[in-house]
């Protein structure tokens, strides 16, 4: 078996954090400190997501000599408008306003960099979400949970908004932020047998 490499996790997302180690991995975290980038002119979400993810895995880099950086980047897509993190309650009330009765994507890009090398490669993945009908008194209620706050589209599939999702497409730990399937393709394309990382007891 290769000797294990040392894992930082670019990001300060506690859902991140719990996909990683349910995993079994051992990461140390290093949250990049740049801002969101600016949506460019005509780019698409994968694009987006992609350039987001390296711009963080790259910044976080440069606090480390040696190692495996993950850096990832969400974001939800209705029709052409990219919904980010909210800046505050009543721009969360205006994000879930407009889901509600509607489908919508989430992308995330990944990143698996190598500080060594300064080898890159890049990833992203999409789901697609139906919201019900949100009334609203059903907005109130979510804003008063607190759960909008430091989440792509003002809420989290895994928390109180299971209550207005009514079908889901595609990976649905891409929607909590991080496609698992999808990184360990990467890890896979970077030359890394990710199973050999993990800490799982066996039988």
């Amino acid at each position: 078996m290769p000797p294990k490499r040392k894992w930082i996790l670019a990001s300060a997302s506690p859902r991140r954090q719990e996909i990683l180690s349910r995993l079994g991995m051992q990461f140390q975290v290093d949250p990049s400190r740049i801002e969101e980038p600016p949506r460019r002119p005509g780019e698409t979400p994968s694009r987006y997501v992609i350039r987001a993810a390296r711009l963080k895995a790259r910044e976080t880099a440069i606090r480390h000599p040696d190692g495996l950086i993950i850096a990832a980047d969400t974001v939800v897509v209705l029709g052409q408008h990219l919904l980010g993190k909210p800046a505050s309650r009543e721009e969360a009330a205006a994000m879930l306003y407009r889901l509600g009765g509607r489908w919508h994507e989430v992308w995330s890009g990944l990143c698996l960099l190598d500080i060594g090398t300064g080898h890159a490669r890049s990833a992203s993945c999409s789901s697609r979400v139906h919201f019900r009908t949100l009334a609203a008194p059903d907005i109130e209620w979510y804003l008063q949970t607190g759960e909008y706050r430091d989440k792509a589209g003002a809420y989290a599939v895994q928390g109180c908004a299971s209550l207005f999702i009514g079908r889901i497409e595609g990976c649905y730990f891409n929607i909590v932020g991080f496609p698992v399937a999808t990184f360990e393709r990467l890890c896979t394309r970077s030359g890394i047998c990710l199973k050999d990382h993990l800490n799982v007891k066996r039988s």
